[in-house]
């Protein structure tokens, strides 16, 4: 078992690694979808202002903005949503929060 403890501790380390690098990746995505898509109609602080609200409040909101004009699919909304309910180190640093 002990010959084997090197090898574990790389699989480990590997695994991890893979799994940052994922998180990181999918946190990108998200900083840059909120980026774009929202700076079309608004200034990003619009939405920085409001980071961490429920999906409930983020959903309401989508829907006003669609009456006053913007264009948000499905697709785009559920992954905003997925990204400004909880959001990550890379939208926080967008809105320097």
């Amino acid at each position: 078992m002990i010959k084997n403890l090197p090898l574990l501790a790389l699989i480990f380390f590997l695994l991890f690694t893979v799994n940052a690098i994922s998180v990181s990746a999918q946190d990108n995505e998200c900083a840059t979808l909120f980026a774009t898509a929202c700076s079309e109609c608004h200034e990003i602080e619009k939405g920085c202002d409001l980071l961490g609200q429920s999906k409930k409040e983020w959903h309401e909101l989508f829907e006003y903005m669609e009456s006053m004009g913007a264009e948000i699919s499905d697709e785009i909304e559920e992954k905003l949503l997925a990204c400004l309910v909880i959001p990550g180190d890379a939208i926080k640093a967008l809105c320097k929060k």
